[in-house]
């Protein structure tokens, strides 16, 4: 079995390769007939696809689910940052003393930490970040000393950081397809489905221009 996506996919593709296929052969003709007396003067032939209609019949096999692979909800070096300058805004302070500084980013990690594995693990982003909000507001004020109030440095640090969590994606599914003619004629008709795909033409070519000092300039634009 193959996937839907690659399997369509492949037929464009050769649709394409046999098209740069017939233009070589135009191109070879064209060469021949440049040599000729007479038949430098016909028009080269030249094949050219307007529509493409096909009737392409496949059975779906399975539903292949694709998770995201390494799920990162926090930049933890970004959101460490983040939640120290919040600490430093709310305390009006430019900088804390070196001993306090030490405390803080120790804890500010280890929360940090502790606050990615939690949300990987329930995937419950509001209720994790308010919990971290929790435990760095109250060991943020038994280290610093400063009179701020639980809940007001609680709600700050929650709403600042909100936006800085990435949610999980969602599972893909991948329908994976069957293809083979023997493969088909073994499964009964009414479970097969007909996919109808008409394909249009649309070539690209080369347009060469020169600009006032006399750079040339070659871009590739639709024909």
């Amino acid at each position: 079995m193959i996937n839907l996506n690659e399997y369509i996919g492949s037929i464009a593709t050769s649709l394409t390769e046999a098209r740069m296929i017939s233009d070589l052969k135009s191109l070879e003709i064209a060469e021949k007939f440049a040599q000729h007396d007479l038949l430098k003067h016909f028009s080269i032939p030249r094949f050219r696809a307007q529509n493409i209609e096909l009737t392409i019949p496949v059975a779906i096999g399975e539903l292949e689910t694709q998770y995201e692979k390494d799920y990162q909800p926090i930049d933890n070096i970004e959101f460490s940052s983040q939640t120290y300058t919040i600490l430093k805004d709310v305390a009006q302070k430019s900088s804390f003393d070196r001993k306090t500084s030490v405390q803080l980013k120790s804890v500010i990690n280890n929360e940090v930490e502790l606050l990615e594995k939690k949300i990987k693990a329930t995937n419950d982003e509001s209720n994790s970040l308010q919990a971290y909000s929790e435990r760095i507001a109250e060991q943020f004020l038994a280290i610093s000393r400063e009179k701020i109030e639980f809940p007001v440095l609680t709600k700050r640090i929650s709403q600042s950081l909100a936006s800085q969590i990435k949610p999980k994606q969602p599972a893909k599914q991948e329908p994976k397809v069957i293809v083979e003619s023997h493969k088909l004629q073994e499964i009964k008709p009414e479970n097969i489905i007909q996919i109808k795909m008409t394909l249009n033409e649309e070539g690209m070519e080369w347009h060469t221009s020169e600009d006032d000092n006399g750079n040339v300039n070659s871009k590739l634009l639709p024909e």
